[in-house]
C-alpha cells in the first residue's frame, strides 16, 4: 500500500531500533533510525527542519533561501541517509510545505513527513479547521497523506475533545498515519490524553542552553511513551561556537530569553534576560570540546540524543554543507557527557521550569 516507505540501507544497534537514552558509544558512520514510540515510523535521528525553506522570502529568524538551494538541501539529506522532513502550516504561510513537497516530487516514499496545524486563523482551531487545514497542507505537500500530523500550539484548539476526534478521523480515513502535539506542557499533554487522545510525539525546544523541559515535561512524556522530537538543539546557532558575545548574535536569534528584552524591539519576553550566564556556559562548552576535540555542535546534537525519551533533533540547515556537518554525530564518553551538562546546570536553574522561552506568559500552562 502507500504507506510502504522505502528506506536507505542502515546500520542498527543490537537491539534492532536506535533508541538512544544514554551517551553514544561510538560515531556513527552511517544514519541510524529509530522507531518512535507505539508506531512504525523508523526515523533518522537527525530531521531536517525546514522553517527556511522559504522560497526566497526572509522572516525574522531565516534569510531569504532560494527554491534550488532547498531542493539541494534535500538532495543532501538523502545521501547522508535523513529521511525525516519537518514543516508547518505557519512557515511562510505554507512556503515552506510548497517547496518540501516539490524537493520531494518522485521520492515521497523515501520519506517521513511532519506538519503541523495552526497559525493560519485567528482563535482556536475546530474539528472543521483542522480538516481544512490538512487539506491544504496535503496540496501543498503533493502527498495524499502525512507521516505525523502535529498541533503547533495547545492554544490553538477551540476544544481538545473536538480536535482529537477530528484526529482520529483522519486517521481512519487514511490520511494521516500518526498524530503528535508540539509545544505542550504537562499538564497539556494530560488533557489531550484524558481527551482520548495517543500523540505519539511531543516537539519541544530542548538543548543545552535551553533545558526547561527537563522539569516537567520530558518526565511526563517518558512515562506516557511520547516521543520527544528536540526543535532549537543547537539554540540558533549559540551551540556552533560561533558567537562570543551577544552583540555578535543576529538581532532575530535575540529574541529568546537568553537576551535581554532590550536587546531587539522584536523580544516579547520583557525580562532582563540571562546573558552573562549564557555565554559563560558558551565559553565552558567551547572549552571542553576542544579538550575532546569533538565540534562543539556534533557535541551538543549527540547530547540531546543521550537523553532519555528523545528520538530526533530537528536542524535547520542553509546549505547541504550545514546538513551534512549536523549529520556528524559524536562519540560521548559518560564522563564527557557529565562535564557538558554540569557546564549549563546554573543556566538551567536560572531559567527555571518555563519552557517558553519567547512569552512574557508562558503558553505551556
Amino acid at each position: 500500500n502507500r504507506f510502504n516507505v522505502h528506506v536507505l540501507p542502515v546500520t542498527l544497534s543490537s537491539g534492532g531500533i536506535f533508541c538512544p537514552t544514554r551517551p553514544l558509544r561510538q560515531f556513527m558512520k552511517t544514519m541510524e533510525r529509530c522507531q518512535l514510540s507505539n508506531t512504525d515510523l523508523m526515523v533518522s535521528p537527525v530531521c531536517l527542519g525546514t522553517w527556511q525553506f522559504n522560497d526566497g522570502k526572509a522572516d525574522e529568524t531565516w534569510p531569504a533561501q532560494d527554491e534550488q538551494v532547498s531542493r539541494e538541501i534535500v538532495d543532501k539529506a538523502f545521501e547522508v541517509g535523513v529521511n525525516f522532513f519537518d514543516t508547518a502550516q505557519a512557515y511562510g504561510k505554507r512556503a515552506s510545505e510548497r517547496v518540501l513537497g516539490k524537493a520531494l516530487e518522485g521520492r515521497r516514499r523515501d520519506a517521513i513527513i511532519a506538519t503541523k496545524f495552526g497559525g493560519g486563523k485567528k482563535g482556536g482551531y475546530t474539528a472543521a479547521d483542522v480538516e481544512q487545514a490538512l487539506e491544504e497542507s496535503l496540496q501543498a505537500l503533493q502527498t495524499d497523506y502525512v507521516d505525523l500530523y502535529q498541533v503547533h500550539w495547545a492554544l490553538m484548539m477551540a476544544d481538545v475533545n473536538d480536535v482529537v476526534g477530528e484526529l482520529k478521523r483522519q486517521q481512519a480515513k487514511g490520511r494521516i498515519r500518526h498524530y503528535g502535539v508540539c509545544n505542550f506542557g504537562a499538564k497539556q499533554l494530560a488533557d489531550f490524553f484524558e481527551a482520548g487522545g495517543t500523540c505519539v510525539t511531543n516537539q519541544v525546544p530542548y538543548n543545552l542552553l535551553w533545558r526547561a523541559v527537563e522539569y516537567e515535561v520530558l518526565p511526563a512524556c517518558v512515562q506516557r511513551e511520547v516521543s520527544v522530537l528536540s526543535y532549537s538543539p543547537l539554540q540558533q546557532g549559540l551551540l556552533t561556537g560561533r558567537f562570543h558575545s551577544p552583540a555578535d548574535v543576529p538581532e532575530g536569534r535575540r529574541r529568546t530569553r537568553h537576551f535581554s528584552s532590550e536587546s531587539t524591539s522584536k523580544s516579547r519576553h520583557c525580562t532582563g534576560g540571562e546573558e552573562t550566564a549564557t555565554f559563560q556556559a558558551i565559553s565552558s562548552l567551547r572549552e571542553a570540546c576542544a579538550k575532546q576535540n569533538i565540534p562543539m555542535s556534533s557535541a551538543a546534537l549527540s547530547w540531546i540524543l543521550g537523553r532519555q525519551g528523545v528520538r530526533s533533533v530537528i536542524v535547520g540547515c542553509r546549505t547541504p554543507q550545514q546538513l551534512e556537518d549536523n549529520c556528524k554525530l559524536a562519540k560521548l564518553s559518560q564522563e564527557f557527557d557529565n562535564k557538558l551538562t554540569e557546564a549549563t546546570e546554573e543556566l538551567k536553574e536560572k531559567f527555571g521550569p518555563n519552557p517558553d522561552m519567547w512569552a512574557k506568559v508562558s503558553r505551556y500552562s
